[in-house]
């Protein structure tokens, strides 16, 4: 899922979603125009989500199936790795921007790599990260016009839906900016579909 909250000088033009055969949307590409550091708005910036259910032993094959449009952002919810395996994950032409990875239970996890072009910072949300409730990374970058923050975020679908809005919420209260802009992209677990209570 990606979702494009509050633009102003980032517009969406384009968001691909790939189903898997249970019609269930596992990766989204989306691209947005921004305006570089010179003034000149005639850029394209995309940013690229899947829920990769493992990252261990797929990096060349998922590396492959992007080529030959490589985004300026890799967000992977459900990575699977620990936290010295994330460490020394390489992913060629590529930075890792944020992570998150489980302490306890196995697998979930989610992270960010940043093409080595573009320039970021790393915002550290640790602090509401609660295994399978809300697992977020976020990056910053800066634009000429002004900032966008990415953020990746995993939710179970066992998770404590009241848990993940609170924070979700509180997050975003935290950072909010008139001259920043959010992308919040990820695996929510959330049924839009279903008449239950847990949507967002």
């Amino acid at each position: 899922m990606v979702e494009s909250v509050a633009p102003r000088s980032v517009n969406v033009l384009k968001t691909q979603l790939v189903t898997n055969s249970n019609d269930r949307a596992v990766s989204a590409k989306t691209k947005h125009s921004y305006c570089n550091n010179n003034g000149d708005n005639n850029h394209t910036f995309t940013v690229y989500h899947q829920n990769i259910q493992g990252l261990k032993f797929k990096v060349n094959e998922f590396m492959l199936s992007l080529f030959p449009e490589m985004p300026h952002l890799i967000c992977l919810s459900e990575h699977h790795l620990e936290s010295n395996e994330i460490n020394n994950t390489y992913i060629p032409d590529y930075n890792r921007g944020a992570n998150y990875c489980r302490s306890s239970l196995k697998c979930g996890g989610v992270c960010i790599f940043v093409h080595v072009t573009i320039k970021f910072t790393n915002i550290n949300l640790y602090k509401y990260c609660k295994e399978q409730d809300l697992e977020i990374a976020a990056v910053k970058l800066e634009f000429f016009k002004g900032n966008l923050i990415v953020f990746c975020v995993y939710r179970a679908p066992t998770g404590d839906i009241d848990y993940f809005l609170k924070h979700v919420d509180i997050i975003l209260n935290n950072l909010h900016n008139p001259k920043t802009d959010f992308i919040l992209c990820g695996d929510l677990n959330i049924n839009y579909i279903g008449t239950n209570n847990n949507k967002a």
